[in-house]
């Protein structure tokens, strides 16, 4: 297997598109493995394609550029997973293909091979987590190819003022995609100081060109004034610790526990291997630079998950290409090749079917949401007041109050005049059907707008249902 993909044939890149399509089919054609992270994307989606602008018409901790592609996604296909599956797999395909020509037009490896690719389609296809449309995995599209300018910038002929500009930019619209990979920026000056001789005029140029893309984004924010809700949902949780704990730590390091033992041998290969020029000892220091940086993006991230983790999957992809190439011995290269592919099968169809060790290492009660569960409320307008989203599986949303780490500050503290306004601002423009209620604060919220406690009942505890359909001038 190693051997047929050292061949640098165009072919080898549709075998490629094929293995990683059956690495996929058990997600695609199951019905199983929607997650909460992933119904939070496709509730945002179908707010925007029903007209509702973002941040105001739904709060939701969101990048905007991903927000516009669930936007289009759900306006072309509806609240659709196997859509979202789609779309990923290209975006993977896609990154693939160009992470491949990035080692290869920028000389990295010794030789002309589609290995790299395919060692970055696999581990991108590692866990059946990974396998959705995550705005982190459409922030690594424009990771890669500032990656692709870090490279040549490297390299003392390709040092261009355009160059460090684009740098920049897809920095900048990385984080517009997921915001923790502003990180990058630091990491990009990192590399800069350590292993080039970049003039000061160009590290003037690479930060006009990084906060350039976000300048236009709060200006245009600015202007339609939606500033601080645009400040509030976006900006601001990554700096009060917002986040949800899906799994552990450990849980993770156990389940990537095969990717990170092959690093680990990575790291003492090409440490004891002469076969590198200058040039690639100082591609390979600046990529484990990027790596120590992608983990500070783990770590800053909203959401702990698996699929969190395909932010190291380029730098994993280029070790792991180095090692499988620097192997002298072909059958022990060959035979390692295809014990790390196995492994990789093993884990995904493994943890997708729950039979491997792996899969009991990940708890998915609070993850993934059960199919069967609350299809009382299908084709509803629910308002649901808690982390849990799970019960807009089958209903629909209403008020734009998404998020609650994000919500509950004004519905905990209705006493504020500011906070009852918005509460009622978004009842009034869009009043649901049930109200589930999992952490009490309507009752004292029904106090204080009295006439809009006059158009609720209370069923069970917790949930409360409307008895009339409002007119909005009844309850203004």
């Amino acid at each position: 297997m190693l051997t047929f993909f050292r061949l640098n044939d165009p072919y080898r890149l549709v075998i490629i598109f094929f293995l990683l399509l059956a690495l996929r089919m058990p997600a695609l054609i199951s019905e199983e493995t929607l997650t909460v992270p992933e119904l939070n994307y496709m509730l945002v989606g179908e707010k925007l394609a029903a007209g509702e602008s973002l941040y105001d018409g739904v709060w939701a901790n969101i990048g905007p550029l991903s927000a516009l592609v669930y936007g289009t996604i759900d306006f072309l296909f509806g609240r659709s997973q196997l859509a979202y599956q789609i779309f990923a797999l290209l975006f993977v395909f896609v990154q693939a293909f160009f992470f491949n020509r990035i080692l290869l037009i920028n000389k990295v490896l010794n030789e002309n091979t589609y290995i790299p690719g395919l060692i970055y389609a696999f581990l991108m296809s590692y866990f059946w987590d990974f396998f959705t449309l995550t705005p982190i995995l459409m922030s690594v599209t424009f990771i890669l190819l500032a990656l692709h300018n870090i490279f040549s910038h490297i390299e003392f002929r390709a040092r261009k003022d355009e160059m460090i500009l684009n740098i920049g930019l897809f920095l900048g619209i990385a984080y517009l995609f997921y915001f923790p990979a502003f990180i990058f920026g630091l990491g990009t000056l990192v590399i800069f100081v350590l292993f080039t001789g970049t003039v000061i005029r160009r590290y003037f140029m690479l930060m006009y060109g990084y906060f350039l893309p976000f300048i236009l984004t709060s200006l245009y924010f600015l202007v339609s004034g939606r500033w601080q809700d645009y400040s509030y949902s976006f900006l601001q949780p990554l700096f009060f610790g917002f986040r949800h704990w899906y799994t552990s730590y450990l849980s993770v390091l156990m389940i990537l526990s095969v990717p990170l033992l092959l690093l680990v041998f990575s790291f003492l290969k090409m440490g004891s291997s002469g076969r590198f020029n200058n040039y690639q000892v100082r591609l390979n220091r600046a990529m484990f630079v990027w790596f120590l940086f992608s983990l500070v993006v783990v770590f800053l991230s909203d959401v702990n998950a698996p699929n969190t983790y395909v932010i190291l999957v380029p730098s994993l992809a280029f070790y792991f290409g180095h090692f499988f190439l620097l192997m002298r011995r072909k059958w022990l290269a060959e035979l390692t090749f295809i014990l790390f592919i196995a492994s990789l099968v093993y884990v995904n169809y493994g943890t997708t079917y729950s039979f491997s060790f792996f899969a009991n290492r990940f708890h998915t009660e609070d993850y993934v949401i059960d199919n069967e569960k609350y299809k009382e409320f299908a084709g509803k307008k629910i308002l649901v007041l808690g982390k849990d989203i799970s019960p807009y599986r089958h209903a629909k949303m209403a008020t734009p109050f998404l998020n609650w780490d994000i919500s509950k500050s004004i519905f905990q503290n209705p006493d504020y005049y500011d906070n009852l306004s918005l509460i009622f601002k978004g009842f009034n423009d869009d009043m649901p059907e049930l109200i589930i209620d999992k952490h009490a604060v309507m009752p004292v919220v029904f106090e204080r707008i009295v006439p809009l406690s006059e158009f609720y009942e209370s069923k069970l505890p917790g949930i409360y249902q409307l008895k009339t359909q409002p007119i909005n001038s009844e309850i203004n």
